[in-house]
């Protein structure tokens, strides 16, 4: 660096710029279920008990006899079959001649790598595993109510509740235009701190910019088959959180001295499952071409 031809001082600053990373949407008792999360210890697999479904009956007349019915269930397996593993090589030689801590950065940014891929195919899971909508035509401020409203039917007559609708940025957008001062932000930070998050027509609204770019979001899925999912083509997927099983087996960071060359290892490890309890828990509006 030179000033009029003359050679100044040149300074490394030990304050990492940051890297950008996609909004994290999934929160427990928010937007998703851990409540299996405990069962996990221990195994591959979790199976989930389900009632089989009975539909109410017309009344009999006073003094009647029951009538009796055999009990019934099936099961709904979970497998925490989707490990996401980032590790990265940090030399001594490396880490002493850079002014910040070098393993504490590519640690962290290990860190949301993973949960950047976990995300993604939380994604991935409601959509390949939600009924998808017949509806393609494109989301406008003058429809976005009436495309809103026809999910929320479509949820309620299956008897489930629509309480949470992940958008991409254009639905988000155009929500944002529609609702006005009808939208009520969520003001708790610790819960949006990565995302945006609030409440319109009574449902929670996060906006979600992953579908704005993601066109192979993966995840292996309850028959342990690798499901490749376009989440570009979606608007927004509406469903019940209560519905949407994601559980952690495994959630591993750790700086490992390494065996084989003179440095440290920043590794992070996160082995999960992912499960929809039924298609109707979710319906998933797309665009067409």
């Amino acid at each position: 660096m030179e000033y009029g031809g003359y050679n100044v001082n040149e300074k490394y600053s030990p304050i990492v710029a940051p890297n950008f990373y996609f909004d994290a949407v999934f929160q427990p008792g928010l937007t998703y279920s851990d409540q299996y999360q405990g069962d996990a210890e221990g195994a591959g697999a979790v199976k989930i008990f389900k009632l089989a479904a009975k539909a109410a009956k017309a009344p009999k007349s006073p003094a009647s006899d029951f009538e009796h019915g055999n009990a019934d269930n099936d099961l709904i397996p979970l497998l925490l079959n989707n490990l996401q593993q980032e590790s990265t090589k940090i030399y001594n030689v490396q880490a002493d001649a850079v002014p910040y801590d070098m393993a504490d950065a590519h640690l962290s940014q290990s860190v949301q790598v993973c949960r950047e891929g976990w995300q993604m195919s939380g994604l991935a899971c409601l959509v390949n595993e939600g009924t998808v909508m017949e509806d393609t035509e494109a989301i406008t401020k003058a429809n976005i109510v009436s495309k809103i409203i026809a999910g929320r039917k479509s949820i309620r007559k299956q008897k489930a509740s629509a309480n949470v609708v992940l958008a991409s940025v254009e639905t988000y957008s155009t929500m944002l235009e529609q609702a006005g001062d009808k939208f009520t932000p969520v003001m708790n930070d610790e819960i949006v701190r990565t995302g945006q998050m609030g409440y319109w027509l009574g449902m929670l609204w996060v906006e979600c910019n992953m579908m704005d770019l993601a066109n192979d979001a993966k995840y292996y899925d309850f028959t342990g088959t690798l499901k490749t999912v376009d989440l570009t083509k979606v608007d927004y997927i509406m469903y019940d959180w209560r519905g949407l099983h994601i559980v952690d087996l495994l959630s591993m960071a750790r700086l490992k001295d390494s065996e084989n060359f003179n440095g440290t290892l920043a590794q992070v490890e996160i082995c999960t499952g992912y499960r929809l309890g039924d298609a109707n828990y979710a319906v998933v509006k797309k665009h067409g071409a």
